[in-house]
């Protein structure tokens, strides 16, 4: 992908995808929470017509090429690495974050049913995940779209929307949302995706960890609409991914809440938890 083609993908859809939704929208502009910091007043301003974006905290703005190397600290070839991507991932279901295509490309839930099909017990397997017939939030979703009919695994969120996953699918059925899991605890532990989650309830159990309350970010850029959330807590242990995105919120969080603990030294080297589950049999410390 060179530049020009890079600029012709929405900021819109990447704001989509890091879970960032406009608190204000006219015909040609929308407003939004700034993606690069926490804040109570929208300041981040997107011209959805001409694809630019203008952050009025950072006095700064540009194209979408300019937005990925101010989000993730990338170089111009990483960019247009991530954008190719991005858009690949979009052009194969483009109709979950497209408003305009959403009539053409409708997606029906046919069936919602426990884990049975072996693709997609075979595919969790390949990640590392065993247990899971006991989690509430996990279903084997049927889906159709255009009249093409798909399955996979999905992760309910609390707006009862469906993170959807599979060998080839990752996509977001109904809205995007995180997904709170109360065990009654004062203890909060944050993950950024579910195979973490379900990567830590397998740890938790072998090594008869003190039960605790878990949030699920399903796009890490959510965490900002759910600080409240936090409060509540005694202790936060956080899981995040080992990159830029999860360097920033873990550094976030922990300058506001003093009792969250980084637990991302334990999958050191790896790019989150489930990936060094899924790799390493090396005993946990903790």
């Amino acid at each position: 992908m060179n530049a020009i083609q890079a600029k012709e993908i929405s900021i819109e859809k990447i704001l989509q995808n890091l879970g960032c939704e406009p608190t204000k929208s006219n015909q040609n502009e929308s407003w939004y929470l700034s993606p690069f910091r926490i804040e109570k007043t929208a300041s981040f301003k997107l011209n959805r017509k001409i694809n630019r974006w203008f952050d009025h905290g950072e006095q700064k703005g540009g194209n979408v090429i300019d937005f990925v190397i101010a989000k993730f600290g990338f170089n111009v070839s990483e960019a247009l690495s991530y954008l190719e991507k991005f858009d690949s991932f979009f052009s194969f279901h483009e109709q979950i974050f497209n408003s305009e295509a959403q009539e053409e490309n409708t997606i029906n839930v046919e069936k919602i049913m426990p884990i049975q099909h072996v693709a997609l017990i075979q595919y969790l397997k390949s990640r590392g995940i065993k247990e899971y017939k006991t989690n509430d939030c996990l279903k084997e979703i049927h889906y159709t779209i255009k009249d093409k009919k798909y399955f996979a695994i999905g992760f309910e969120n609390k707006s009862n929307g469906f993170e959807i996953r599979n060998k080839y699918a990752k996509i977001c059925i109904g809205k995007k949302d995180v997904t709170l899991v109360s065990n009654q605890s004062q203890i909060l532990r944050i993950f950024e995706g579910f195979f973490d989650y379900l990567s830590f309830i397998q740890i938790r159990d072998n090594k008869n960890l003190e039960q605790s309350d878990y949030l699920v970010l399903n796009s890490v850029g959510l965490i900002t609409k759910n600080l409240s959330v936090l409060q509540n807590y005694r202790t936060i242990e956080l899981y995040l991914d080992n990159d830029t995105t999860g360097n920033k919120y873990t550094e976030l969080i922990i300058k506001s809440f003093q009792d969250s603990i980084d637990y991302r030294r334990i999958f050191k080297g790896y790019k989150d938890l489930n990936e060094w589950f899924s790799l390493c049999e090396i005993e946990v410390k903790f």
